[in-house]
This record gives C-alpha cells, sequence and structure tokens, in this order.
C-alpha cells in the first residue's frame, strides 16, 4: 500500500476519534434549570442480556444477565431549554416527587451544534 492511503486512512480515523470526543467526552458545563414534572411513568424491573463476540472459540462464554431494577421514568418540562427531558428515579427518590411538581434539575448538554443534541439530567431536587 501506498504512503498517501495509509496517510489519507489515518487522517480519516484521527477525524473520526477527534469527533466523538467532542460529541461524548470533552468536558461540559453543568447547568442550573427548573421544570415542571409533567408525568411519572413507571418501569418494571427487567433484564439485559449481553453476548459475548469475538474469535476465541477455545473457551465457552456465555451469555451475561445484567438485572435492571424497576424505576420511575420523570418526564420534566424545562424551561430553559423549551424541551421535556427524562429522568430515571429509583422507588424511594420517585416517593418524593408528584406529577405537577416544580423541581431544580442540574444538566449536561452533549452532541455536534447543529447535527445532534442530547441532554443528561445529572440530579434532581424538588424546589
Amino acid at each position: 500500500m501506498s504512503r498517501y492511503l495509509l496517510f489519507v486512512f489515518a487522517s480519516i480515523c484521527a477525524l473520526f476519534a477527534g469527533g466523538t470526543w467532542f460529541a461524548f467526552l470533552r468536558p461540559a458545563e453543568v447547568k442550573v434549570a427548573s421544570g415542571i414534572i409533567r408525568s411519572k411513568i413507571h418501569k418494571p424491573a427487567g433484564e439485559y442480556v449481553q453476548y459475548p463476540s469475538g474469535s476465541n472459540r477455545d473457551s465457552f462464554y456465555g451469555p451475561n444477565r445484567i438485572p435492571i431494577a424497576e424505576c420511575y421514568i420523570l418526564v420534566i418540562h424545562v424551561d430553559a431549554l423549551s424541551a421535556d427531558v427524562g429522568y430515571a428515579a429509583n422507588i424511594p427518590e420517585s416517593q418524593n416527587y408528584e406529577v405537577g411538581q416544580h423541581v431544580t434539575l442540574h444538566y449536561l448538554v452533549r452532541g455536534i451544534p447543529g447535527i445532534w443534541r442530547r441532554v443528561y439530567v445529572t440530579s434532581l431536587a424538588p424546589s
């Protein structure tokens, strides 16, 4: 393979790695906003099955079963974002929140401006 093709391939990989870092890993400012709980949805306990991959055929690896605890998904309308965000609260924590209650939340905004955006709620407290 020529050096030119290797350089082009390395450049494409570097751009992909830089884009991944920018979208998911770069330091983001934690913002504070207030909102109103619009709905409270019960999500029952479940299980996630993770299947192994790879070419190691000498040994047997079975699927990993990962339990997921039951929780409530709180859908919160945030005025500063003009959008609804979701927050998964465990059962004891969710007893502190009711539909229509005002709350204060800390959140991060991740993504690529103009293309994709995701809001991650890091903490929630009653107002």
